[in-house]
């Protein structure tokens, strides 16, 4: 009855690459976006001393927590908002998440990822919430200025002119879009939106690198220089201390070397080459298939769902 559940969407490439390995040993696999929502029906018991808890899918068949052996988290429990009323949905997807998340810790087998609740509920937070946690681990940050002030934005703007740098970037910290800021149309237009609210300026950077780790392995995408290379052991530092077994960042070089530009809690597979998705694929099965993370609670005789 051993199983692992792999919790994304059932195109997911990283799932689909995940349960090929596992299954390629005679593993059982299920991808399920939402384990708690239908046609899957969920019961959880617990108090002080035991957490029960039972699957039961479309096609009838039980799990009950003890078979399930590994978990891979790639979706915090997604609702198909089809038909429901937009207030409707948010409650419910409030409610699913609160109880995935939970139930996820009650699990005695290895989780990847465990998330942390602050990561949990802020997917897209911005770099500038990563920033301590960063420094701390020592990675470099890319540098941001935060103002409603409009001689700042312009001040920071000629300073980064003087150091050579050809530009800079407006980026929104609710979004990923970015809009690049060198012409005085574009000033005009940053401070008139200052006169409604701050926003968020960086310095131009160059190409992009991203890194995987994986429990304690540090996969990148090509060969990385030297001066990249070094910073594997602060990656590593990273991923424990942010508690996440299964993490992206973005590197890229500035005029102040390189700077980290992105955390990606949840990663972005399809960023990667062929190389680098079999190194990422073998870090995951690994810490499944682990006893790392198993504990021993207390068990107590379950029932069957109705």
């Amino acid at each position: 009855m051993a199983v692992y559940l792999l919790l994304g969407y059932p195109r997911d490439p990283c799932c689909l690459s995940v349960r090929a390995a596992l299954e390629a040993h005679d593993h059982r696999v299920r991808i399920v976006a939402n384990p708690l929502a239908h046609p899957s029906r969920f019961a959880w018991w617990l108090d002080n001393e035991r957490s029960a808890s039972q699957l039961v899918w479309g096609d009838e068949s039980l799990v009950l927590d003890e078979h399930i052996t590994g978990v891979l988290v790639r979706s915090s429990g997604w609702i198909d908002p089809t038909g429901w009323r937009p207030d409707d949905l948010a409650y419910v997807q409030a409610e699913t998440q609160a109880a995935l998340l939970a139930w996820l810790w009650s699990l005695a087998c290895p989780v990847v990822n465990r998330y942390p609740p602050a990561t949990w509920y802020r997917v897209q937070a911005p770099l500038l919430s990563w920033q301590p946690l960063l420094r701390r681990c020592g990675l470099p940050a890319l540098e941001a200025l935060v103002t409603n002030v409009e001689e700042e934005t312009r001040a920071f703007g000629r300073r980064l002119a003087r150091e050579g740098v050809a530009g800079t970037v407006y980026g929104p910290l609710t979004s990923e879009a970015r809009y690049l800021v060198t012409g005085d149309e574009d000033w005009s237009g940053l401070a008139a939106m200052q006169g409604l609210a701050p926003v968020c300026l960086t310095p131009l950077h160059g190409a992009t690198r991203p890194v995987c780790v994986v429990g304690e392995r540090v996969i990148w995408e090509g060969e990385p220089p030297s001066e990249v290379a070094l910073l594997e052991p602060a990656l590593r530092r990273f991923a424990r201390t942010a508690g996440l077994t299964f993490v992206e960042l973005d590197l890229a070089p500035t005029s102040n070397g390189i700077r980290t530009i992105a955390v990606e809690p949840y990663p972005h597979f399809e960023r990667f080459g062929e190389v680098a998705r079999r190194r990422i694929v073998e870090g995951i099965v690994r810490l499944l298939t682990s006893e790392t993370g198993r504990g021993d609670p207390a068990k107590t005789a379950r029932g069957s769902l109705s």
